[in-house]
């Protein structure tokens, strides 16, 4: 199935004490190259980045990464606003959308490559979902069935609930390690990021 990864990075780190963490280096690059890399890195394609906050900078962060860029001019009212802008990109031929968060450096392709494998629509895995330990996580990978749906979000929530209430579709999908879960909020876990 053609999967789309969407990698939103728009936000305004407003838990980071005034700096774009998208834009701190981890292990030599910026955090949000580290995303689109292993979105790069796996199956998905296209790999569309959602920018809003210093647009112009995480566009250069990202240099000559084959990607779509869409810009959020409405990024300050939240991640619904970056995730519709997102899917408004996608072609009518994608299937389902990866979103992915800008902020999680450690996410690698094999994650993304585990839940585009257990998409099954068909037999009843049309939403994807991380877990490690037993606990949920991101990014999401979502049937283009749900993408109404999705479009319908307001404000700065994510679609935990839609989540819940097509229980009947969801795949938990086993990955390795925390790299699913640690998504940087603050300095504190931007020196843990970095202490690998």
């Amino acid at each position: 199935p053609a999967i789309a990864a969407l990698v939103l990075a728009a936000g305004r780190s407003s838990r980071m004490g005034g700096s774009n963490k998208l834009l701190a280096e981890v292990a030599g690059k910026p955090m949000v190259a580290h995303a689109v890399d292993a979105a790069l890195a796996a199956q998905a394609r296209p790999v569309v980045v959602v920018v809003g906050n210093e647009a112009a900078r995480v566009r250069a962060a990202l240099g000559d990464r084959t990607v779509r860029i869409v810009e959020n001019p409405d990024f300050a009212a939240g991640i619904s606003g970056s995730l519709k802008a997102g899917l408004r990109a996608l072609r009518d031929e994608v299937e389902g959308a990866l979103v992915c968060l800008g902020d999680m450096p450690l996410l690698s392709a094999a994650a993304l490559d585990r839940l585009i494998a257990a998409y099954n629509p068909v037999e009843g895995r049309a939403i994807c979902v991380p877990t490690w330990n037993g606990k949920r996580g991101n990014p999401v990978l979502w049937s283009r069935r749900f993408f109404k749906e999705l479009m319908t979000l307001d404000g700065d929530v994510g679609a935990r609930h839609l989540i819940a209430k097509h229980a009947e579709a969801v795949a938990e999908v086993a990955v390795e390690g925390e790299s699913a879960f640690l998504d940087i909020d603050t300095p504190q876990g931007l020196e843990a990021a970095r202490r690998g």
